[in-house]
């Protein structure tokens, strides 16, 4: 007998067929405890993920979800999960086969834009207790070059004259703060962000800090006293939803899901165990607490992003479309060794519930991951952004220990080479920089080392270990253009041999 799949939602969740994990409590016995501000994929393969077994696995349910999307495109989103109860699936993936389950953690979602009074209602409400994030590095508002808060970008200046209806992550907790500042408790709230970004608490707590001494500068004691801004480190390789996602549920559980996401089986999170009005016990789940991240986020950074930017760039223009191939390749799989052996490894510090050996090992596992499908240039994408985050602090190490910068310095050549649009083979690539000024994309066009005499990389002025490093990028470059940058890369195994 053929079935006919049905929507996912909490009245018809339990007449689909066995062989999909549904939430193991009672969902409407839970209550919200958390804010979250951006519903994308990795929210839900992650924070979510790690909710959804608490809840399971203790009786404590104060900590569900409210999701909310801030910008215009998060519409289509929030009316379907709001259709599905808040329900979506999670198929987690290794070479060794799938695992789909229900997460039932999301009880309520809403649409910033057109629920402005809700959302500010919501962060307000004294239940909860933690507001937390992932709105990518551009919703902080923040000039990470310059260590400054983008005070005249349009919509914080929206914000400052339009405080009845804001735009930004900012003008939503002004609101709100107004609110909780008037509590009995003083409304304490944790803000916590979960954005691959370094020192993510201390970049929130910075920009907000910046804005509400615009805004209401009577306020900011309440913003410093009354909030923490714990960081956090998260890692899961979650690539953008496809519909490899909701077709694998519709065929395997009958199941309609259009937001279904897929993701890679290994995860962690690490947070810093500052939390001002409560958290849930969530190292019963293997979320790892501690006062100090930094040591976390160097390690992940350095070798995970590190190591996917230096296969991304030469893999992409070799004709490599997806991760799992690339990594496949003889010599980049090389190359990815070598940098996290030779050039991340030494910079690193030693933890003792991390240790560095398993961690590349696992790395390399996890790239080869055919499963997940994850795509080259998602890794490539505003590697502007990228390169000055993950990999100059790395360079800056090395060069100040006089070491070996040749696989560093090829990895550059072969983003300003992916610049150029085009593959080995003369294929035209997709080139998404975010965050590379359109004045800088233009003046690189007649001298490509310009975009590294900024000031998030080398200055103006570099001084003669960085000249020397330009002139590596530099020949490298060349070269690539000449012979092509998978020619390139074996010379480059050779020279750093």
């Amino acid at each position: 007998m053929t079935h006919v799949p049905r929507p996912l939602t909490e009245l018809t969740s339990r007449a689909c067929p066995p062989g999909i994990q549904w939430p193991a409590y009672e969902r409407a016995q839970v209550r919200i405890g958390i804010a979250h501000i951006g519903v994308g994929g990795f929210h839900r393969a992650h924070q979510t993920r790690y909710l959804d077994d608490y809840m399971a696995s203790t009786d404590d349910l104060n900590w569900g979800v409210c999701g909310i999307g801030l910008m215009p495109g998060d519409e289509s989103l929030i009316r379907q999960l709001k259709q599905q109860d808040g329900l979506y699936t999670l198929t987690e993936k290794d070479d060794h086969g799938s695992r789909s389950r229900v997460i039932g953690s999301i009880k309520r979602l809403l649409f910033a834009p057109d629920e402005r009074d809700a959302v500010i209602g919501q962060l307000a409400d004294p239940e909860v207790r933690i507001i937390s994030m992932t709105v990518t590095e551009g919703g902080y508002r923040y000039d990470f070059e310059k260590d400054r808060f983008f005070s005249d970008h349009p919509d914080i200046v929206h914000d400052l004259e339009h405080p009845e209806s804001p735009r930004t992550l900012f003008g939503f907790l002004w609101q709100a703060g107004r609110r909780r500042a008037r509590l009995a408790d003083d409304g304490r709230v944790t803000l916590l962000s979960c954005d691959n970004v370094p020192q993510n608490g201390d970049v929130l707590r910075k920009a907000m800090l910046a804005f509400i001494e615009l805004a209401e500068p009577e306020l900011k004691p309440w913003f410093e006293q009354a909030v923490t801004y714990p960081n956090s480190m998260v890692d899961r390789i979650t690539p953008a939803p496809s519909s490899a996602d909701t077709d694998l549920v519709r065929n395997e559980f009958e199941v309609v899901d259009p937001c279904a996401v897929g993701c890679e089986t290994f995860i962690q999170w690490v947070v810093e165990d500052h939390f001002a009005a409560g958290r849930p016990a969530l190292e019963q789940v293997r979320v790892q607490f501690t006062s100090d991240v930094s040591p976390y986020e160097k390690t992940k950074l350095r070798l995970l992003n590190g190591s996917h930017l230096m296969m991304a760039y030469v893999g992409y223009l070799a004709g490599y479309k997806r991760v799992d191939a690339a990594i496949k390749d003889i010599a980049i799989r090389q190359l990815v060794r070598d940098y996290m052996v030779l050039d991340a490894e030494p910079t690193l510090p030693t933890i003792p519930d991390m240790p560095v050996k398993p961690y590349q090992a696992t790395l390399i596992e996890r790239f080869g991951n055919s499963r997940i499908g994850d795509q080259q240039i998602r890794i490539c994408s505003d590697g502007y952004a990228k390169l000055k985050n993950y990999s100059m602090p790395v360079v800056t190490d090395l060069l100040s220990r006089q070491a070996d910068t040749t696989r560093l310095s090829f990895m550059f050549a072969c983003f300003l080479a992916y610049l150029n649009a085009t593959s080995d083979d003369g294929t035209e690539l997709e080139i998404m920089e975010f965050n590379l000024p359109d004045e800088l994309n233009r003046a690189t066009r007649s001298d490509r080392l310009s975009l590294l005499k900024t000031d998030a990389f080398f200055g103006e002025h570099p001084d003669p270990a960085g000249q020397a490093f330009l002139k590596e990028v530099d020949h490298w470059y060349r070269t690539i253009v000449d012979r092509g940058a998978y020619d390139t890369l074996v010379d480059c195994l050779k020279q750093s041999a």
